[in-house]
């Protein structure tokens, strides 16, 4: 069951990346050339904030989830990882929270609506504090899933610190 949700979700990632392509192409069609390039469609992420955004981290997540769903797909209950599943948990909110600055980001980036960046700034900041209460909750698990608690660690404290000095830099020129 598991590999067939993969399935699935790469296939609505690669929809979804599908989307993106052709908004990000009719937003810029008045600045493209005779030649295409390959990333082209990323040049134009932020004209059309945030669905632009969004499109492109959902066909991100979806074939990361699907690919990963796919590989760990062992239907018979018991066969999955073993140990850390709040480690697991707090790795995923780690990368949801640096999706969601991502996209904070291109907003600030592009001067967009300030409210509509400051959603995402604050979902970013209850994502922190989450990760935090996962981080503690992860460290006195039993039996400790030790892969996935050192580099869920890393991201979640890598995002802490990308929002942290988002936080101190923002608003330049």
């Amino acid at each position: 069951m598991k590999r067939i949700l993969g399935g699935v979700l790469m296939l609505a990632g690669a929809f979804s990346l599908y989307v993106f392509a052709t908004r990000a192409m009719f937003h810029g069609r008045g600045s493209i050339g005779s030649t295409y390039e390959l990333g082209l469609p990323l040049v134009f992420v932020g004209m059309d904030y945030p669905t632009d955004a969004l499109l492109l981290l959902g066909a991100l997540w979806g074939f990361i989830l699907g690919l990963w769903f796919v590989i760990t797909g062992a239907d018979e209950p018991g066969a999955g990882l073993r140990g850390g599943r709040i480690a697991r948990l707090m790795l995923l909110n780690g990368l949801l929270l640096l999706s969601t600055l991502a996209v904070a980001f291109v907003g600030a980036k592009h001067r967009q609506d300030a409210t509509t960046v400051a959603v995402f700034g604050l979902v970013a900041l209850a994502q922190a504090a989450g990760g935090l209460i996962l981080l503690l909750l992860s460290i006195f698990e039993r039996p400790k899933g030790i892969a996935s608690l050192a580099f869920g660690a890393v991201v979640y404290l890598g995002g802490v610190g990308v929002g942290v000095l988002a936080l101190l830099w923002g608003g330049g020129p």
